[in-house]
């Protein structure tokens, strides 16, 4: 199978949708009463995290790939 660019946008909102059903399921499991402001608030800073961590990678990863020469003209 060929490898291909991880989709940022369908992992951040992949976590944003595991984040909060985490959230909802460990309220409801362990009768918690917690303020959503903490779960967005945690969530968001993790995604942010997981951006920066994917930028830096790509940039990174770009620089290191070598360049193809252009061709010198011969005549």
């Amino acid at each position: 199978m060929k490898q291909h660019r991880t989709d940022l946008v369908a992992l951040l909102f992949g976590l944003a949708f595991t984040i909060a059903g985490a959230l909802v399921i460990v309220t409801q499991a362990a009768a918690l009463d917690v303020n959503p402001h903490w779960g967005a608030a945690a969530g968001l800073i993790l995604l942010g995290v997981v951006a920066l961590v994917a930028t830096v990678a790509r940039a990174r990863g770009e620089y290191r790939e070598p360049r193809p020469r252009p061709e010198e003209p011969t005549g």
